[in-house]
């Protein structure tokens, strides 16, 4: 079969298109084709972009897009390594982060806090639910040691506010797209190939974050809202969503 460039040129002439029609159909610029045709693929942005660009192109021209992918991997040697290496690789996905470091002595704090909290919260209990009469003996006895006046009482509500999670499907519609997926702490949970006609949902009570290398093959609801399609044909998109979103971050 030769070299990958010589195969995506052959596929191509065997399909009667010229560069200008590939590009025109695919929106792949055209310097990023003829740089495929050579096996040069830095101007396709990495390998991990050049991969979706060449399966792009051979689903246009009728190729077969996994044997080229195979040729691709063995003149980049990236065979068998993992799409989030990829990707990462090509700033892509941003790494894992790691979690805040938690001190003994600031768990030490926490659990004297806490234990302070449960003996005043029973005896403070005990004070708000004392009849009036014996509250007004305990002021008026207060009243008459004036270096020691009575302290005030004074109570209050907190009231808690939940963070709403958020929530994304993402269907295959239009064709096959491979897809990563990385929550709020950075962890991967998705990386993979999306087939047409297979869908995924995602939660998480802060963020996702999704790297769709066939952007115009998918559809995404967000928190129960249906935004269509986030790119064209080809096009290797970078989306976020938080809760209450209902479009792209």
């Amino acid at each position: 079969m030769g070299t990958l460039g010589q195969a995506l040129r052959a596929a191509r002439e065997a399909a009667g298109m010229t560069v200008a029609q590939v590009s025109a159909a695919t929106r792949v610029r055209e310097n990023v084709i003829l740089d495929l045709e050579n096996d040069k693929f830095v101007s396709s942005g990495g390998v991990a972009y050049a991969r979706g660009h060449i399966r792009t192109i051979a689903g246009l021209v009728g190729a077969d897009s996994d044997s080229l992918i195979a040729l691709l991997e063995e003149a980049t040697g990236e065979v068998n390594r993992p799409m989030i290496d990829l990707l990462t690789e090509n700033y892509v996905t941003a790494p894992k982060r790691e979690g805040p470091k938690v001190s003994y002595k600031t768990l030490s704090i926490v659990a004297a806090t806490i234990v302070g909290l449960l003996i005043l919260v029973p005896a403070l209990s005990g004070v708000l639910k004392a009849s009036p009469t014996k509250l007004a003996n305990a002021a008026a006895s207060a009243s008459d040691t004036p270096s020691n006046p009575s302290p005030t009482i004074t109570s209050g509500t907190v009231v808690a506010t939940k963070t709403s999670d958020v929530t994304v499907i993402i269907s295959a519609v239009g064709g096959s797209s491979w897809l990563g997926v990385t929550d709020s702490t950075g962890t991967q949970v998705f990386n993979g190939t999306l087939v047409k006609g297979q869908t995924q949902t995602f939660s998480d009570n802060q963020l996702i974050r999704f790297v769709i290398g066939n952007a115009g093959a998918v559809n995404l609801n967000v928190n129960g809202v249906n935004s269509g399609t986030p790119g064209a044909t080809g096009e290797v998109v970078h989306l976020e969503f938080g809760p209450g979103a209902t479009s792209q971050g």
